[in-house]
């Protein structure tokens, strides 16, 4: 059987990042490898990398993730 995956660029707001999701930061492809709450209203991204970033629940970022069709 076909793997029917591919990858797209999607647009979510910080509550709908999601491990395995790539995020480009200042050029640079990170791979999400852990998403929790902090303060009410914050999202804490871990990268596989090590590095982190924190955004808004509610704040629109661009996403890789792969789909499946």
């Amino acid at each position: 059987m076909p793997d029917r995956r591919r990858i797209t660029t999607v647009t979510v707001t910080g509550d709908g990042v999601l491990v395995g999701d790539v995020i480009t930061v200042g050029g640079i492809p990170h791979v999400v490898r852990d998403v929790r709450g902090v303060q009410p209203a914050r999202k804490r991204v871990e990268f596989e990398d090590g590095n982190a970033y924190v955004l808004g629940r509610h704040h629109p970022i661009e996403v890789a993730r792969r789909i499946t069709t």
